[in-house]
This record gives structure tokens, C-alpha cells and sequence, in this order.
């Protein structure tokens, strides 16, 4: 078994990274992969790089010249969900590209020639993800210090199995918020890469789950170091994500 593992920062892979044994660079199309292992399981690491595009065709080298037999993403995201806050996770139960408009020719989002909307993920890999986020945020301020969780008002965060929106834009008006929920009200958070990378999964039949950690609310009123809460929070979440996920 072969675990393909897509960071959408490079604070992420860096995290993730100092975990690994074994390790091999490997140069492909501008990216870096690291091959090795953690804990003893078969993985590839690398940085997504941001947008549909970027994302594509790195999980498409993961599969056709890495041979994976799964692949884990990992990132932030802004929440759509009025629920959701700064530090909770969502955990895809199914992806869709909030920007994919064929019609008249098909219904809105559904990506053209596949009859399909919405990419499902792996429920092994879900149920495994949304185990290990909910005990990683249960004992979080072993991890974070407190003084960070109090700077970006992280309480009692969650981590909620939910709809992720993909699409090639920074959502970060409250008008594309509430357009987004207003086509497809279950959405929960919204991002760039991820329904892309499910869709080259569907294609390859490979088992694939997003995880990603709520960074603003993706509107108007979101401030936050977006920088600073990469390098404190996500790449922490991320790190004991896949830490967690991978244990011997």
C-alpha cells in the first residue's frame, strides 16, 4: 500500500515532511516529491501547488508515475457554513466545483461527459480522518499554545464531515459566500484544489479524502495573518493528521 499525501501549503509539507524516513527527492514538473516512509507505511509527499490545474496534474503524476493506491489532502479553507469557525475541520463526504457552469448544455456543476456533481470520498478514509481530527481537537492545547488558540479565537473547536466547493477563485466577499449556499445550501467550506484532485481520484478509482482546516469565513469581514495562521494552526493539524492517520 502506497499513500499518496497532497499538502496545499508548503508549510504543511515541510511539517509532514520531518516525519519521514528513507526519504528520495524526486523532480517532476516544478514539484519536489518525497518518497519514504512514516511509520513504516509507503509514502509520497507533495506540495499541490494552488488551483484546479495545479492540482490536477499533481495528483495525476501521484497516480500514473507513483503508482499510489490512496491519497490524502490536506489544507485550509474558508468556511461557507455559518456554523463552522476559525480552527474547526472539515472532512469531505463529497466534493463539487463551485465554478463548473456547462449549462444549457448541462445542469449547473456537473462536470461535463462524467453525469456527475458531486465527488464522494472514500468512506474508510473519512471515517479514519474524522476519528483522528476529533481526537487531535479534543487535545489541542497540548499542541497549540494557548496564547495562539486566543489570538485567532479558537475555543472549542470541531471537526464536522461535510461538502467541500472547489473552484479558481479567493472567496472572500460575503456576495459569493452566499451565491455559493445559494446554489448548493449543504456546502459547507470552500477552497481551490480539492474536488479537482477527487474528480482525477473518481477517474483512477483511487480511495481519496480532503481534510481542511477553516482559516476565515470567507467573506468580507475575514482579518486574520492568513500567513500566521498557516505557520501556527494548519500546519500543526496537518502535521498530526497524517501522523495520526498512518500510525504503525
Amino acid at each position: 500500500m502506497k499513500i499518496g499525501i497532497m499538502g496545499a501549503m508548503l508549510e504543511e509539507i515541510q511539517s509532514i515532511r520531518s516525519h519521514m524516513t528513507e526519504i528520495q527527492v524526486i523532480k517532476r514538473g516544478e514539484r519536489e516529491y518525497y518518497t519514504g516512509k512514516i511509520n513504516d507505511h509507503d509514502v509520497v509527499l507533495v506540495f499541490s501547488r494552488w488551483g484546479k490545474v495545479a492540482a490536477a496534474t499533481t495528483a495525476t503524476s501521484l497516480i500514473t508515475e507513483f503508482n499510489i493506491d490512496q491519497l490524502i489532502f490536506t489544507g485550509a479553507a474558508g468556511a461557507v457554513a455559518p456554523t463552522l469557525n476559525i480552527g474547526d475541520i472539515v472532512v469531505s463526504g463529497q466534493l463539487y466545483q463551485h465554478d463548473m457552469d456547462p449549462r444549457p448544455l448541462m445542469p449547473l456543476h456537473q462536470i461535463p461527459l462524467t453525469g456527475i456533481t458531486f465527488f464522494k470520498a472514500d468512506s474508510s478514509l473519512i471515517a479514519k480522518a474524522n476519528a483522528v481530527t476529533n481526537s487531535m481537537l479534543s487535545s489541542l492545547s497540548q499542541r497549540i499554545k494557548p496564547e495562539i488558540l486566543k489570538e485567532f479565537n479558537i475555543t472549542s473547536p470541531k471537526s464536522i464531515v461535510g461538502t467541500i466547493a472547489t473552484g479558481d477563485q479567493f472567496i472572500h466577499e460575503t456576495s459569493k459566500t452566499e451565491a455559493i449556499l445559494a446554489e448548493k445550501p449543504e456546502t459547507s467550506a470552500v477552497e481551490m484544489e480539492g474536488a479537482a484532485v477527487a474528480q482525477v481520484c473518481t477517474d483512477y478509482k483511487i480511495p481519496f479524502v480532503v481534510i481542511r482546516a477553516i482559516s476565515d469565513k470567507a467573506d468580507h469581514k475575514s482579518s486574520i495573518d492568513f500567513s500566521r495562521f498557516i505557520e501556527e494552526v494548519v500546519k500543526h493539524y496537518s502535521e498530526d493528521v497524517i501522523t495520526g492517520m498512518l500510525t504503525p
